[in-house]
């Protein structure tokens, strides 16, 4: 299960649970909850149904990377409402070119563990970034 614990790490942020919260709701050490998270332990059945519950989410998104990839587009659509600007067209072609650059994937990743306030405020020079980049490709 590949990425698995990028996807734990995603929901539980996004929750906003800390890996001792997290670890408090399902009754396991944070040090399980930081292996899960590296991808060095895999969660039995019922820890993947109790981290479901936790995050209010289908074990279809947990366990599906497609789905994880498109909570990531729904989060930033949010974004775009929350800016009052609207999503366009170009959203999904953005987040495939983030999947096809793993640097790029990996510093938006550690991205969402930066506090909701400096996200939103970086965001507002990223967002751009991220589209003007999207143009200079399609130009090629």
């Amino acid at each position: 299960m590949k990425d698995f614990g990028e996807r734990i790490k995603h929901f539980r942020l996004k929750g906003g649970f800390s890996q001792e919260e997290l670890a408090n709701q399902l009754n396991v050490s944070r040090t399980t909850i930081s292996k899960w998270e590296c991808s060095k332990q895999t969660p039995s059945i019922f820890d993947f149904l109790s981290l479901c519950n936790c995050f209010q989410i289908t074990l279809d998104q947990l366990i599906e990377p497609s789905s994880y990839k498109q909570d990531h587009l729904h989060d930033f659509q949010l974004l775009y409402l929350t800016r009052k600007c609207e999503s366009d067209s170009h959203d999904e072609t953005i987040l495939t070119l983030i999947d096809k650059q793993p640097l790029l994937k990996h510093v938006l990743l550690q991205f969402s563990s930066l506090s909701p306030t400096l996200q939103k405020e970086l965001l507002m020079d990223i967002i751009p970034l991220l589209k003007k980049l999207f143009s200079a490709l399609q130009r090629q």
